[in-house]
């Protein structure tokens, strides 16, 4: 698990000072992004190697709205790893009082630029399967 922060700017609220909902999809990108990075594989790496994973289903769940300035911290899981798809589960919490703002379930495949689909390369894959865990019941 890792856990990322990010404060609500004020561009991403509605005229009520409330979060866009658009925005979580952004905010677990970017945590999804810090959780690689931690166990050594970036996503320039793969480029470089014409490997790309594309989301197949997202789905988000929000419990509570999140507010201009607010601090959110975004627990990132990897809960499903195989050499086609992976899939992660999110918890976003409002770091003041802990409460469960939303959470998100998301589904890639991989896939080799200019080919169908591919299994992912054995260097990637091992540090990805390690870092795999179930993300606690809510």
């Amino acid at each position: 698990m890792h856990i990322a922060s990010v404060n609500v700017r004020f561009y991403e609220t509605d005229m009520m000072g409330i979060a866009h909902h658009s925005n979580h999809f952004r905010w677990f990108e970017m945590a999804r992004i810090e959780f690689l990075r931690k166990i050594g594989v970036t996503l320039w790496d793969m480029m470089n190697e014409d490997i790309v994973f594309p989301i197949m289903n997202v789905s988000c769940n929000y419990k509570e709205p999140a507010n201009f300035d607010d601090e959110l911290h975004i627990e990132t899981y990897l809960v499903k790893m195989t050499r086609a798809q992976m899939v992660f589960r999110y918890r976003m919490k409002r770091a003041s009082d802990g409460a469960l703002l939303a959470t998100e379930k998301l589904r890639t495949l991989y896939v080799e630029i200019n080919r169908k689909d591919c299994a992912i390369r054995r260097y990637f894959y091992q540090p990805m399967l390690a870092a795999v865990e179930e993300m606690p019941n809510e």
